[in-house]
């Protein structure tokens, strides 16, 4: 079950928990979060182990990268779950092995906005894409 909800913990944690509530055991919990920790959202679970993050990028079908991270209390098992029904999809999926606030992928691409707007600034580059000087 992939959740896709809002970016806010409260609201994840509460439809998790009434998730949890009717999906069949051993029934893979997915949430889409760009942010919040698996161990944060799981913490309103009787069992947080059935929790990991997949983490999908738009538009999903250009870009096959699904960051897989497990929260503290994941069960090894429901990660190479996770990663078989991800691949299955034709994704691509990366399993982090830690959790960081704005995974991988959001990560890299903040440094590299960040150079962009920093190239911008020192006059190397404009933002227009005009030819002439």
């Amino acid at each position: 079950m992939q959740e896709n909800g809002p970016e806010r913990l409260d609201v994840k944690q509460d439809l998790f928990a009434r998730i949890e509530q009717a999906a069949r055991p051993g029934t893979l919990l997915l949430s889409s979060t760009s942010g919040i920790r698996a161990t944060d959202i799981a913490q309103a679970l009787r069992q947080p182990e059935r929790l990991v993050i997949g983490h999908p990028f738009n538009p999903p079908h250009l870009i096959p990268l699904v960051e897989v991270v497990p929260g503290e209390t994941t069960d090894r098992e429901v990660v190479k779950r996770a990663v078989a029904f991800y691949t299955a999809l034709g994704k691509k999926p990366q399993v982090l092995r830690k959790e960081v606030p704005g995974f991988v992928a959001n990560r890299l691409q903040a440094a590299l906005f960040r150079e962009a707007v920093n190239l911008v600034v020192q006059g190397v580059v404009t933002e227009s894409d005009s030819t002439t000087s």
